[in-house]
């Protein structure tokens, strides 16, 4: 009977692992996204409207907003499904933080018009004048390190079923 309820309690995480899944793989894409960016500055050395990756049209201040909230959001309906995931328990405030940094950047957009401003931790950041690294590389480093527990997190679901 317990071999039974736990097949039971898998199959209703089904659609649950299955949008992990989903959010797993598209933070990849971004992710790769943000690689090819890196191989368009630091190895083609390449800067500004050169420089935006692989869909530049895509590499505006409001799809970067909608994006972290939507993936806080679906690590937000995650969490209590998978309580018990430490990888989603860590990845959440990375996200967390990573959307309030994109959250100063689409208001001093909304204020400015201007966009690609460091936001809070990038050099020229408002927090401390930021860390000496430009944006591109720390959005990088922010995806980099969503993406790697993302990706366990769902593999450590995909195992239990």
């Amino acid at each position: 009977m317990a071999r039974a309820a736990g097949f039971a309690d898998r199959l209703v995480a089904t659609p649950w692992i299955a949008l992990l899944g989903f959010l797993a793989v598209s933070q990849t894409a971004h992710l790769l996204e943000h690689v090819a960016q890196m191989v368009q500055i630091h190895v083609l050395h390449l800067s500004g409207a050169n420089a935006q990756g692989i869909v530049g049209q895509l590499n505006i201040e409001w799809v970067h907003f909608s994006w972290n909230a939507l993936v806080l959001v679906a690590l937000l309906v995650l969490l209590p499904r998978f309580p018990t995931n430490p990888w989603l328990i860590a990845v959440t405030p990375l996200a967390a933080w990573h959307f309030v940094e994109h959250s100063v950047m689409i208001a001093t957009y909304i204020q400015t018009g201007v966009s690609g401003t460091p936001g809070l931790l990038s050099s020229g950041g408002l927090l401390f004048g930021g860390l000496p690294i430009p944006r591109p590389d720390l959005h990088f480093l922010y995806n980099l390190v969503e993406t790697i527990p993302l990706l366990v997190a769902w593999l450590v679901e995909l195992r239990g079923t």
